[in-house]
């Protein structure tokens, strides 16, 4: 699992000798063969090499690149990833002994970068799109904390052995009517979920949670989500039952499906509000025509895309600016080259602007919004019309 300070390491990295390597190759088994990753990750290393020619860098630096390449193609021959994964990443400086492997559940670009820094823009864009979810499981007594990320789950042992024990009870409580030793119980209870309810504050931003979800038997799991911080318990985004002793997988199957349902319920929000604007001409597009004129424009607020929705367009070799159709690009007049899916490139503009990008599964886009969606800034001529409003007040 990717976590936070990796992110961090791989945001903050500059190379002070060598060169940083980024490799990306799309693994998705399920539209392409396992020869083709060979082949393309052939093509990108003697580019590459090709363009460590050209770089006035040393000797030692070249030497140590060429061997950060040659790494990278014997893994991608030797490696056969699992099925829910859909890419690899790979950054690597040999010279500063910096090498590392990620294997990502989303589709990305194949591609090759040489520079000072990281290219992280297809992985940023990845990992916005996915919440980093705190699980926290509890009974009377006990607690355990999980941590899942892009379909993948850890267990956090030191959370558990944090948690205040609950209070014991006093000598004399045992000589008491049974009435008093179930209310001393029901003390221990509401003391421990207390502590957890607690402790999980004070995790919850040392890991850099986004949402939170409760597995517990009733009335445990109500109890806790009551007791969250508020901030906590406006991200709460389930409470299931489960055993404080199951299993990871069951814990993560449980997770994804609170958090498919949460999914579903933001999409349909956002996808009523786009359908809503776009029927009254307003503040929203459809079809990969009229979003591409929006990302040229640097007016994408949010962008939609249907999770298998691809699409053949043009790229500029310059700024990298997406094309459905021209001779050169329309934002600084460079050339234009094919491209098999311009919707990567779309996406990774959209995240470069700062947009939200959501992947929409199933088939919420199809038909009526055209695969393709996006709320925009402003409409066309909108800005005109207020500078031409504000002369005349003058």
């Amino acid at each position: 699992m990717i976590g936070h300070q990796e992110v961090n390491l791989l945001t903050n990295y500059i190379a002070r000798e060598g060169v940083a390597i980024s490799f990306y190759l799309n693994t998705d088994g399920s539209e392409r063969a396992r020869s083709i990753w060979d082949i393309e990750t052939k093509d990108l290393v003697k580019k590459a090499r090709k363009e460590l020619d050209g770089l006035n860098i040393g000797r030692k630096s070249v030497e140590a690149a060429d061997e950060s390449l040659r790494r990278i193609q014997q893994f991608v021959s030797m490696e056969n990833p699992a099925a829910r994964y859909k890419s690899l990443a790979i950054f690597a400086n040999s010279v500063e002994h910096f090498y590392q492997i990620y294997w990502l559940p989303m589709p990305v670009k194949s591609n090759l970068v040489i520079d000072t820094n990281f290219y992280l823009r297809p992985l940023l864009a990845m990992l916005e799109e996915h919440y980093r979810i705190g699980v926290v499981l509890a009974d009377s007594r006990h607690v355990r904390l999980f941590e899942v990320y892009m379909d993948e789950i850890i267990e956090h042992h030191d959370f558990a052995l944090k948690a205040k024990p609950a209070r014991k009870p006093l000598l004399e409580t045992f000589m008491k009517r049974e009435k008093r030793l179930m209310q001393r119980k029901e003390e221990q209870t509401r003391f421990h979920l207390g502590s957890v309810a607690e402790l999980l504050k004070s995790m919850s931003a040392n890991r850099h949670l986004d949402k939170i979800i409760i597995g517990a038997r009733k009335p445990l799991g109500d109890h806790l989500a009551r007791l969250l911080h508020a901030r906590l318990r406006n991200n709460l985004i389930g409470v299931f039952e489960i055993d404080i002793h199951a299993k990871e997988n069951e814990v993560l199957s449980k997770a994804l499906a609170a958090e498919r349902g949460f999914e579903l319920d933001e999409e349909r929000i956002l996808l009523r509000k786009i359908s809503v604007e776009v029927e009254k001409d307003g503040y929203a597009v459809k079809g990969i025509k009229k979003v591409v004129e929006a990302t040229q424009e640097y007016n994408l607020q949010v962008l939609a895309v249907a999770e298998d929705f691809s699409q053949p367009g043009l790229v500029c070799t310059q700024c990298g600016m997406p094309h459905i159709e021209g001779a050169a690009c329309v934002c600084c007049g460079g050339m234009l080259v094919q491209v098999s899916d311009v919707v990567y490139d779309l996406v990774e503009e959209a995240v470069r602007q700062g947009a939200t990008v959501r992947h929409i599964r199933g088939e919420n886009l199809i038909g009526s919004l055209e695969n393709i969606a996006a709320i925009i800034k402003f409409k066309k001529g909108e800005l005109v019309q207020l500078e031409e409003t504000a002369e005349t007040e003058i």
